[in-house]
């Protein structure tokens, strides 16, 4: 965001607080410098209208009302303002345990685009003294993705109760239809994002998957009214797993594919060079990734829609691996480039600015340093704001009404900014963030039972003008509750306790014997994961914990680790010196597993995506990489690499064609 549409937006918040009579649109263009430059009447109305929903998106409460009028509906002479009441945040207290859980629920959007609206959250309860100091440990760290590009347009279509329409791919056709959708919800079950809503041309309630929308979201005029009494939250535990367990008959070469075989039912049935197994499964796509990761390794028996959804992949995956590649040029390393660099926006310039003057009147000769790392920014980037202040006050805008700031002792003073110095109340995505991260932890094991989770919830609605709000967003990590050894890992991570552990690795398919320090459990993209030291590898290892096989207490405790590698994992695999660098075209819908493996450098393509340079221990888990997402990843160097994953998955796309065939003939 420019510095002028901030010191704009800053200049129009302290107008409209100023004066209980408010303004009108004329008087404004009058005051304020920024609407003085706009070139004609209809350019600044554009102007305005832009900057009071700016404002009202932010949670500044502007209202428009009528004064001198003969009728009380006349809206002929409008008038703006802020209630200075309906601005300011709730008087709020937390405890250490409030404080820690809420923390937590923050931290829950941290890799998703809620992840700025939750930090803003903390942080302002934070300068507003309503946490406690916490050292409050609870060892799990649940985390939620929005990689579906479809996802941010959705969540506006809920919020604003617009309908939208899109092209759907659904789960047993290849084929995109069109739908037109009235969005009643939004929420994350099983890894996966879903829609709930009345699909407009079938007059019904359906669900979709968001990862399955293929087209970009369209907003259709009207509005409408969710049913009474929805709640996403219900509609995701009607998304029941069990109801839709499954069996597949799969074949495995001998001594391959392990991850299919472990509590697999009719295990090692040889059958003509392959081991028969039945693998019992929920969701067909979930499957059909996993085992296209193993091409020709695995063949699907039954049902036909599973062998088709993995041909589909191999079939993409090839047909990716056989384009031409897009012209590219990486940055030199080390070089910042546009790709995953998002810009300073509204949504973080102006409310960190009315923050920091809270943070400061209520602090005056807070420490410069401090209040840059306070509010995660450099002290260069928080001498800039302080500067921007200058230029910003009442009408009039004479040394009298301009704000003053002073920090040239390195202790930070603000005067004259009686109208911006109570912190403002939180904005709708600011409190849907922590509300529903505090919702998606009461489903956590080892922390829905806390307490304090209740009580923080509690505050927070109260605050907030009650739960109706935010009955339209929802995510569940109950996936844990099923997933082995999640509880024991919780418990080892709180009390230090080294374990010994069998572990398979599956790219090699071999189960290996470790002895681990567990330091983190935490859930990412439908996975739990364990972040431990490793005393095999000498190093922190990222393990997903559906491939531990064995867990065995040691009756050792380790030392709390010190060091900047103590935090929660930034990346699922950590970089060694060892590792191997590969380039991969990325699709705009999984951009985000740039970091997750470790990009060296990216650079964004003109149609969508990018190309990215990433790190691996091993380049032998690539063919199956590029496999499982079916065409949204392709190999561009090395060229011997590319050349091997091609003939990889030709093999595989053609052995599950002809077992493809070979339904079709039978049936």
């Amino acid at each position: 965001m420019s510095v002028s549409k901030t010191e704009r937006l800053l200049n129009l918040t302290i107008a409209l607080l100023e004066r209980r009579r408010g303004y009108s649109k004329e008087e404004l263009r009058s005051l304020i410098p920024s609407y003085k430059d706009a070139p004609t009447e209809e350019a600044f109305n554009r102007l305005f209208e832009r900057d009071k929903e700016a404002l009202r998106d932010m949670g500044v409460p502007v209202e428009t009302f009528s004064e001198d009028t003969f009728f009380d509906h006349d809206q002929s002479v409008s008038r703006y303002r802020i209630d200075r009441s309906a601005y300011r945040l709730p008087e709020l207290s937390f405890t250490a345990e409030e404080t820690a859980v809420l923390s937590l629920a923050s931290r829950v959007w941290q890799q998703a685009s809620l992840g700025s609206a939750a930090a803003r959250a903390v942080r302002r309860l934070d300068v507003r003294g309503a946490l406690a100091e916490s050292d409050t440990l609870i060892g799990v760290e649940p985390r939620l993705r929005t990689a579906e590009p479809a996802f941010d347009d959705m969540l506006d279509a809920v919020l604003d109760r617009y309908p939208v329409s899109f092209a759907y791919r659904a789960g047993t056709s290849q084929k995109s239809t069109v739908r037109r959708v009235e969005p009643w919800g939004l929420g994350n079950r099983f890894g996966n994002w879903y829609l709930v809503g009345r699909d407009m041309d079938k007059d019904g309630e359906r669900t979709f998957r968001l990862s399955r929308v293929t087209s970009a979201v369209k907003k259709l005029t009207g509005s409408y009214e969710r049913p009474e009494g929805f709640t996403m939250r219900a509609a995701l535990a009607a998304l029941d797993p069990s109801g839709r367990e499954q069996t597949a008959e799969l074949l495995l070469r001998p001594g391959r594919a392990n991850v299919f075989r472990t509590g697999a039912p009719g295990q090692g049935r040889a059958e003509r060079g392959w081991d028969r197994v039945a693998y019992r499964f929920n969701d067909v796509d979930v499957l059909a990734e996993e085992i296209a990761a193993y091409g020709a390794q695995v063949r699907v028996v039954s049902p036909p829609e599973l062998a088709e959804a993995v041909r589909r992949r191999l079939e993409g995956a090839l047909a990716a691996a056989q384009e031409p590649a897009p012209p590219y040029m990486l940055p030199e390393a080390g070089a910042r480039n546009g790709a995953g660099h998002r810009k300073s926006s509204a949504l973080d310039h102006l409310p960190r600015l009315l923050d920091l003057v809270s943070y400061v009147t209520g602090n005056q000769g807070a420490d410069l340093a401090e209040t840059a790392r306070l509010f995660q920014v450099s002290t260069a980037q928080l001498v800039k704001d302080l500067n921007l202040l200058f230029v910003c006050g009442a009408p009039g805008y004479g040394p009298d009404q301009l704000i003053e700031a002073e920090w040239e002792s390195g202790c930070i003073f603000i005067r004259n900014a009686e109208e911006i110095s109570q912190p403002v109340r939180l904005g709708l995505d600011e409190a849907l963030s922590l509300v529903v991260g505090l919702q998606a932890l009461e489903t956590v094991p080892g922390v829905g039972g806390h307490q304090a989770l209740n009580t923080a919830l509690d505050k927070l609605l109260e605050a907030t003008g009650g739960e109706d709000g935010f009955r339209a967003v929802a995510a569940d990590f109950d996936e844990a509750a099923a997933a082995p050894y999640v509880e024991q890992l919780q418990e080892a991570v709180l009390v230090r306790e080294t374990l010994d552990m069998e572990y398979l690795v599956a790219y090699r398919d071999e189960v290996t014997v470790r002895e681990i320090d567990p330091l983190q459990v935490f859930a990412q993209d439908g996975h739990w994961y364990l972040s431990a030291w490793c005393h095999r590898q000498q190093g922190r290892r990222q393990f997903r914990v559906d491939r531990i096989r064995s867990l065995t207490r040691t009756g050792r405790h380790f030392a709390e680790p010190d060091g900047p590698d103590t935090g929660f994992p930034q990346s699922l695999f950590t970089p060694q010196e060892s590792d191997e660098h590969v380039v991969l075209r990325i699709s705009a819908r999984l951009e985000s597993l740039a970091e997750q493996y470790n990009a060296v450098r990216r650079v964004p393509l003109a149609g969508g995506g990018c190309v990215a340079e990433l790190r691996l221990a091993s380049t032998a888990l690539v063919p199956g990489l590029v496999a499982r997402h079916g065409g949204e990843l392709a190999v561009l160097e090395p060229a011997g690499l590319a050349a091997d994953t091609l003939a990889w998955l030709r093999e595989a796309a053609e052995a599950a064609g002809s077992l493809a065939a070979a339904y079709r003939k039978g049936a």
